[in-house]
This record gives C-alpha cells, sequence and structure tokens, in this order.
C-alpha cells in the first residue's frame, strides 16, 4: 500500500480525465482547452448517464467517451476511467462544470506535480467576483484556498498512487468513498500518510458552477448539505485512522517485495 516508486515523472504521459453528468453547457469548452494544452497527451470522458447533450459533445470534440448508460456515485463513475489505462501515468483529474478554465491552468498543476516530490497537485478555484474588493486580499485568498483546495476536482496524481489509494478505500466498505467528497478526502488523507502530501495551486480567474445553479434547489440548503457531507466524511477519516493504518500494513505485509 505504499506508494509508487520514485519515476522519471517527466518521460510519462499524461491523461486528462473528466467525469460528466449532464453538464452540456460547460463540457465543450473544458474539453477544448484540455485538448489545447500541450503537456497533456490524452482526454478522457466518463458520461455519467447524462440525459442532455454532453455524451454527444464530448463525441464530437473527438476525446475517448466511456458511457455509462445509467448515473452512479461519483465515486463509481471515476474507477470507469481506469478500464482504459493500464500503464503509468500522470492522471489529471478535471471538473466538467469549471468556469474560466485555460492551458495554462493544467499546464501549472502538471509542473508543479513533475517538479516536486509530492503525491497530488490540486488547484484552488477563485474567490467569488460578487465579493467586494476590500475582501479580496492575499490573507482571504489564501484562507479560501486552504479551506476549498482540498475538495478541488482539478489534481495530478500518478495512476499506481492513486490506484494504491482507491484499494484501501473500497476495503473500508464506506459507502460514502464512492460518493462526494469522500474520494478526495481519503486521497488526501492518504497522501499526507504514506506519501510526500500535497500541494494547492491557487487560481483567481477560476470559477464553478454550483449543482443549484445546474439542477436548482435551495442554494443555502445545498450549501449545507454540501458541508454536513464534508465533515461527516472528514471526521469519519480521522476517528478510523489507526484502523485504516492497520489495515494499510497487513496488507502491505501480504504483497511481495518486487
Amino acid at each position: 500500500m505504499k506508494p509508487s516508486p520514485p519515476t522519471d515523472r517527466a518521460q510519462l504521459p499524461v491523461i486528462a480525465l473528466v467525469t460528466a453528468y449532464n453538464e452540456a453547457p460547460t463540457i465543450g469548452a473544458i474539453l477544448e482547452v484540455l485538448k489545447a494544452c500541450p503537456e497533456i497527451d490524452r482526454v478522457q470522458v466518463v458520461d455519467d448517464g447524462s440525459t442532455d447533450e454532453t455524451r454527444a459533445i464530448a463525441e464530437a470534440a473527438g476525446v475517448s467517451v466511456i458511457s455509462l448508460e445509467t448515473r452512479v456515485p461519483v465515486g463509481q463513475a471515476i474507477m470507469h476511467h481506469l478500464t482504459n489505462i493500464d500503464e503509468e501515468a500522470i492522471l489529471l483529474w478535471c471538473d466538467a462544470d469549471l468556469l474560466g478554465l485555460k492551458p495554462q491552468h493544467m499546464t501549472a498543476l502538471i509542473n508543479k506535480f513533475r517538479e516536486r516530490g509530492i503525491m497530488q497537485s490540486m488547484s484552488s478555484r477563485g474567490v467569488p467576483p460578487t465579493w467586494p474588493g476590500w475582501a479580496r486580499n492575499g490573507v482571504v485568498k489564501a484562507f479560501w484556498g486552504w479551506l476549498f483546495g482540498p475538495i478541488s476536482g482539478e489534481r495530478a496524481i500518478l495512476r499506481s498512487d492513486f490506484l494504491a489509494a482507491i484499494d484501501l478505500a473500497q476495503k473500508l466498505h464506506w459507502a460514502e468513498m464512492m460518493r462526494g467528497y469522500g474520494i478526495v478526502l481519503f486521497l488526501n488523507w492518504y497522501a499526507n500518510t504514506y506519501g510526500e502530501g500535497s500541494t494547492v495551486t491557487y487560481f483567481d480567474d477560476l470559477r464553478q458552477r454550483q449543482k443549484y445553479q445546474k439542477w436548482g434547489g435551495n442554494p443555502v440548503g445545498e450549501m449545507l448539505r454540501q458541508w454536513g457531507q464534508f465533515i461527516f466524511v472528514w471526521m469519519k477519516i480521522r476517528m478510523n485512522a489507526t484502523r485504516i493504518k492497520a489495515m494499510a500494513q497487513a496488507q502491505a505485509a501480504l504483497t511481495p517485495a518486487e
């Protein structure tokens, strides 16, 4: 269960992975940006049972598309990406609901991941543009990045490290690990426990369409639901940290040395 041994990251291909459900208004622009980024070798989409034009837009963009017949929890949908990736690679996860994404955002994440001995490189979206100028200073931005960076959908990580972390998460049989923030929170914990941690890059001009904007609903209620889920999973991981480490050590003892 230990992270992958050192490898020449400069020589590894970069595969951009987008998981989408009913993201027709934004996914086309996202895919064009990813295709325009010179550091990205391949772009792949998992269409999570969308009922709008998401799949058609992705196919028209000329990228690899894996289409699921029905919607599944996001963690399960993400795992379908790995069915087409057998070699070691840098996986560049990217949300499909971003606004203002540019090739340089992805380049910054990839370069930081390649240059440092970290397990994952993540982004933090900018402070909302509706906030007044006095509330957009450096201190606020630093706090914003610290608070929201860990749950970002944009991150670069080695395929082998991702698989090791997910393998351990699945052995816990926690449904929360395959939903919402569960999978990213577990990756963060795993990176800090077994790897060289994570780094967060703040992008002032990067935004995201919120769920209530896409599918309706009460924005306050949606925010409280998301934070409730975040806190619940965060606490569960930390309350079970000793058990998780014991499971990882037991599995490592059963794994033949290379």
